[in-house]
């Protein structure tokens, strides 16, 4: 049987959608996975998000929402600001001192090895987690981002919430889609897998058929 690797990301604090995609993932006999970041921040559960995150023992990254949380003390909870569920202060005061630190110690790359490919996560670029692969990334871009990170076989990333597979340079790009928060009204929590065959690696791309993911509001 081919390796796998299950990829997700862009939880948003929403533990009923992590939940789901967990459970599909062992339902597919998955053993092993990689997380994108964004834990944590608009979502109600970022506590619980964590530590599920935590206790499964994946590679993780630090994703945007997860720097803007750690980079905050936490405020009077009393405050206007603290009061507002999901908001970066809110979600800091909700998490317990080891999940924050754990969000503190996430790096921004993780390199894993699939049946002898490389593998690289990050949330959006090696170092900016505000940038990101989509399908309108130049060539040349794609390029220059697959020699800096050594020329692997596949980079997995987030961010913009929208399930990319695309290959270029000798590499295949993918972005399973949001776990928690959907950005186009299809409210299905996605994630994806990696296949490790001889003829190289293949993606695929899966949802949840519940509406489980919260629509991204301004």
């Amino acid at each position: 049987m081919p390796d796998r690797l299950g990829v997700m990301g862009d939880v948003h604090a929403n533990a009923t959608a992590l939940r789901a995609v967990l459970d599909a993932m062992a339902g597919a006999g998955l053993q092993r996975g990689v997380c994108t970041g964004d834990l944590v921040m608009r979502g109600d559960e970022p506590d619980a998000c964590v530590t599920t995150v935590r206790e499964l023992g994946w590679p993780c990254v630090m994703g945007n929402t997860d720097r803007k949380v750690v980079n905050r003390p936490r405020r009077d909870p009393d405050s206007p600001k603290a009061r507002r569920i999901g908001s970066r202060a809110w979600t800091t005061n909700q998490l317990s001192p080891g999940n924050l630190a754990f969000l503190g110690g996430l790096p921004m790359l993780v390199r894993v090895s699939l049946r002898g490919a490389t593998i690289v996560l990050m949330h959006g670029a090696p170092d900016d987690p505000r940038e990101a692969v989509d399908a309108h990334t130049p060539e040349r871009d794609l390029r220059r981002l697959h020699d800096a990170l050594g020329r692997p076989d596949c980079v997995v990333s987030g961010h913009t919430h929208v399930p990319l597979v695309r290959s270029a340079h000798g590499c295949l790009f993918v972005n399973p889609g949001s776990v928690g928060e959907a950005l186009d009204g299809d409210r299905r929590p996605r994630w994806g897998w990696l296949e490790a065959r001889r003829t190289g690696l293949r993606a695929h791309l899966e949802r949840i058929p519940l509406e489980l993911a919260r629509v991204r509001t301004p």
